[in-house]
């Protein structure tokens, strides 16, 4: 009797497939926040060299505008300030007239001033990741996807050949939400790359999250289920979106979508083996015991009771 055939008996796509596709949709839809996460956290606010004290501050924005130049669009410039206050820019109407041309100028000794707005508080601001430091934005990026890298071979030999699909998933879900979690307590940005490093390996086995439904799926249901696995993923973009608006501030954010794998995790330990991956491993014992709980939960109980290693 084939392997689909058994299935069959045993309920087909019954109400063991049904909540095991459900269970591991979940993580699969919050897995999407992770990986687009930085376009939120690391977004750019609009910014400009901190001005310099100046004797007459109290006029407004005046400081600014004779401390800054403007650039082509006559916005303040992110990375460059005056040496010395340009006092001749100033009309009698109190207004900035332009930019003094060939006027020394120097980088942002002081810091800078970021403007509150959609990403007010992400790493660029709290760690200043602009102007001569503006490329470890990208190198926070690359470090993330060298983990995913990383962990497309290691977890995924593991998987194959040593622990199965249960065990990683559910390390897997621990790693990613104690990861995440300590990225946003990440008191510098070397700790932050290291955790987003630590978590990044993760989200290449959770894509066994397929491999581990279709294992327990009829061939008829597994279009669909692939179907729903993609939408998904797709979904948790939208997810991610709502929730980045509605948290401006990326600690909460990056705290909010990683919480939730400590739940996955729990839940994780009721998984029930790939029978397909215990026979290949010479566990036909443990394939066995898998089989009739799913007949057990499916209603087919007898038909799990009938079951031998030699079917």
């Amino acid at each position: 009797m084939s392997f689909v055939e058994l299935l069959t008996r045993l309920g087909g796509m019954g109400r063991f497939q049904v909540t095991y596709v459900a269970a591991l949709a979940f993580p699969l839809l919050m897995l999407a926040s992770h990986n687009l996460l930085q376009n939120f956290t690391a977004g750019i606010p609009e910014h400009h060299c901190r001005p310099r004290p100046v004797a007459n501050d109290s006029i407004g924005d005046v400081p600014l505008f004779v401390t800054i130049p403007s650039d082509d669009h006559h916005r303040p410039q992110r990375c460059r300030r005056y040496v010395e206050p340009q006092w001749h820019l100033l009309e009698t109407n109190g207004t900035a007239n332009g930019t003094a041309t060939g006027a020394a100028t120097e980088p942002c000794h002081d810091g800078w001033t970021y403007r509150d707005g959609v990403f007010a508080h992400t790493i660029i601001s709290e760690w200043d990741l602009v102007c001569e430091s503006k490329k470890l934005r990208q190198v926070a990026q690359s470090i993330y996807m060298a983990g995913i890298l990383l962990g497309s071979g290691f977890f995924g030999v593991l998987s194959d050949n040593r622990f199965g699909r249960r065990a990683l998933l559910t390390w897997c879900y621990l790693q990613l939400g104690a990861a995440g979690a300590g990225t946003a307590a990440a008191p510098t940005f070397v700790i932050y790359c290291l955790c987003r490093f630590l978590g990044a390996p993760t989200p290449t086995p959770m894509g066994q999250t397929l491999v581990s439904s279709m294992e327990w799926i009829p061939t008829e249901a597994r279009a669909v289920v692939g179907t729903i696995n993609g939408y998904c993923y797709t979904l948790g973009q939208f997810v991610l979106a709502g929730i980045a608006f509605g948290l401006p501030h990326w600690r909460w954010l990056q705290l909010v979508v990683s919480l939730p794998f400590f739940f996955f995790f729990l839940y994780s330990w009721l998984f029930v083996e790939s029978a397909r991956w215990q026979v290949i491993s010479g566990r036909p014992d443990l394939a066995l015991k898998g089989l009739r709980k799913v007949a057990r939960v499916n209603g087919r109980k007898e038909e799990g009771d009938k079951l031998s290693e030699e079917v």
